[in-house]
């Protein structure tokens, strides 16, 4: 989950007529889909071949969706096919890929989220066998391979540039009080992140995976993709676990296998921590004051569960 723009909201009729003038006539059964936080998303035929539209206000992350299919698709991590990224005018860009059915990870039942558990996990793994000699960096990368930062350490940290800025734009909505603790707290444990340089989703699990109810058919919208330590996936699961079920199952299984790894504690509450306070400023942004307190509370919760000594 990432700091993001507004969502469009375009009707199925002004895409079809897109789809339409731009592509063939000869498109068919345009339906609107299970939209993620970011992106529209249509299906739509052409032939008996099968089709998603995706539509947000900017093309980078459909870029990286390029960039992702051409150099880490493969049969351990299947990624949809990138057909073509576009523009339909200067507020909304395209993506095309192909369809590929299924449901998502949050949408399955408890039976089969058990089911997935390793499945997902042998997919987190396969992350990590990537070389990445092609590429340069470490945080979000664009659609190039380059990172925008030169350490781990000063993409985590990037979190605070603006913060001044949310804080302003949050008083008398968000306790300021509890916003400074979770800052200082996360900050602290920055000194525990290594700088390891792997392949890391950046919103793994739940709506970004895909699964036919026995394996997983395609990872979803690498547009928070980045390149760094593996346990921020690893802490996404923990963040949401309160939240979704797949999550918690996700992070059970995290929880009885990963332990042994070096500061994992630390690593995953400042993990978890970057993320919370990424939630709680794109809410702001958007003046969600309800989830943007959710989620202030959710690291307060990271914190006191985590701390022999709760600060906040």
């Amino acid at each position: 989950m990432s700091i993001m723009e507004k969502k469009t909201n375009l009707s199925v009729q002004v895409v079809k007529a897109f789809l339409r003038e731009r592509f063939s006539h000869e498109i068919q059964d345009v339906r609107p889909m299970q939209e993620g936080e970011v992106s529209q998303a249509f299906s739509f035929a052409l032939g008996e071949t099968g089709y998603v539209i995706r539509v947000n206000r900017s093309i980078e992350g459909f870029q990286k969706d390029v960039y992702a299919y051409k150099n880490f698709h493969s049969d351990r991590i299947p990624i949809p096919e990138v057909i073509q990224p576009g523009h339909i005018d200067e507020r909304h860009a395209f993506c095309i890929s192909e369809y590929v059915p299924g449901l998502t990870l949050q949408d399955v039942d408890h039976k089969a989220i058990q089911q997935l558990v390793q499945p997902t996990a042998d997919i987190w793994s396969a992350l990590q066998e990537y070389g990445l000699s092609h590429t340069s960096g470490y945080g979000n990368f664009d659609a190039d391979g380059r990172g925008q930062y030169a350490t781990w350490r000063e993409y985590l940290l990037s979190i605070l540039n603006t913060a001044s800025f949310y804080q302003d734009h949050a008083k008398g909505h968000i306790d300021q009080a509890s916003l400074n603790d979770i800052i200082a707290i996360f900050t602290s444990f920055i000194q525990y992140c290594p700088e390891e340089r792997h392949l890391v989703h950046g919103d793994f699990g739940s709506n970004n995976i895909l699964t036919d109810g026995t394996r997983i058919t395609a990872v979803l919208d690498w547009d928070c993709a980045k390149f760094g330590d593996p346990l921020f996936d690893v802490a996404t699961a923990y963040f949401w676990s309160t939240w979704l079920d797949c999550m918690a199952a996700q992070a059970t299984y995290y929880e009885a296998h990963l332990t042994h790894l070096s500061n994992y504690r630390e690593r995953l509450l400042c993990y978890q921590l970057r993320i919370g306070l990424s939630e709680v400023y794109d809410n702001i942004l958007h003046h969600d004051w309800q989830m943007a307190q959710w989620a202030l509370q959710r690291s307060v919760e990271v914190i006191n569960n985590s701390l022999p000594h709760p600060s906040v």
